[in-house]
């Protein structure tokens, strides 16, 4: 790619905005201090620096060579740059710029449609939302760009990493998120502010301390659930050992006769069922009475009060392409 300096058209110094945030925010070319040999130079060093693939010191020599003198050329390496380094939607915006505003008899103006074609499926997309209950003035930044209305909701082209936002309203605190993108996520991310303080002060609100009547009612609570459960259990073990009994003396029948005359083996298969049958019938009468008592303390147990906030949800986010819906 070689930057023509000489012949160009008027050609726009600002390039696609991602979000409100101006990816080349240079002035316009004729009121900005004009430069050609330096931004020759700068270009040249970019060039340097890219085949040697040191993409932070080109992206930056690329830039400030079209900022001294706006050229298609020193835009088309930019894109390039970037792209290479892992800016896929700066990269992508720039391409798309280029493919709009290179005349179409430039053969330039191909390359950039496929380059930003390319990279149509691989730019990160983040839609954040106000979550329910934030306030409806509450201020949203991403990455310390402002986030209006319209942002708000549609889904805009990300570089993929990390990425902060933060949302803030008169009377609260603000509250950073971050999110990690990678190349192709679209992620939904929820925001509000901090929860206001009680009694309206700034510092964090602390939590509602659980009142006697409330503490006294869980360990009720708590109790009645451990007795249910030693009752089911007790209970379970009668439904085995009931069983265990009947198989004991179904198998006893075949060594007695008609008067219940049994032969030494009947004898002592009938007595371990007995046996059987009087584990069966304390372990049924143990687990009854501890599943009634279980009961009794489960729903006679003193309101413990309203319920504290749902935790939070942690932050989540899915590659390739998938929605993940994010709350804080």
């Amino acid at each position: 790619m070689r930057r023509l300096s000489p012949r160009r058209r008027r050609f726009p110094a600002e390039v696609l905005a991602l979000g409100g945030a101006v990816l080349l925010a240079c002035p316009d070319a004729s009121a900005q201090a004009r430069d050609p040999a330096a931004a020759e130079a700068l270009f040249d060093a970019g060039r340097a620096a890219l085949q040697a693939k040191d993409y932070d010191a080109a992206c930056p020599k690329f830039r400030e060579s079209y900022e001294l003198d706006p050229a298609p050329g020193a835009l088309l390496n930019l894109a390039d740059c970037e792209e290479k380094r892992g800016r896929v939607a700066t990269a992508w915006s720039i391409f798309r710029q280029l493919a709009r505003d290179l005349p179409a008899s430039d053969d330039r103006r191909p390359i950039a449609q496929a380059r930003a074609t390319a990279l149509e499926n691989r730019v990160p997309r983040l839609t954040i939302r106000l979550a329910p209950g934030a306030p409806a003035d509450t201020a949203v930044q991403r990455g310390g760009i402002p986030v209006g209305a319209g942002s708000l909701g549609a889904p805009l082209p990300v570089d993929p990493g990390e990425v902060q936002v933060t949302a803030s309203a008169p009377g609260r605190k603000q509250k950073t998120f971050t999110v990690q993108l990678a190349e192709g996520a679209q992620t939904e991310l929820l925001v509000a502010p901090e929860e206001p303080a009680a009694g309206g002060s700034a510092g964090p609100a602390l939590p509602p301390k659980e009142s006697p009547q409330g503490a006294a009612g869980s360990t009720w609570r708590t109790a009645g659930w451990i007795s249910a459960g030693v009752g089911a259990v007790g209970i379970g073990v009668g439904a085995v050992f009931g069983l265990r009994a009947i198989g004991k003396m179904d198998d006893a029948d075949p060594y007695c006769d008609e008067k219940n005359v049994c032969a030494a083996e009947g004898i002592r298969l009938q007595e371990q069922g007995a046996t059987a049958g009087t584990i069966s019938t304390v372990a049924f009468l143990v687990g009854a009475a501890a599943l009634g008592a279980g009961a009794v303390l489960i729903f006679t147990a003193p309101s413990s009060g309203p319920a504290s906030s749902a935790p939070r949800a942690t932050l989540g986010v899915v590659p390739g392409g998938a929605v993940a819906r994010v709350v804080f």
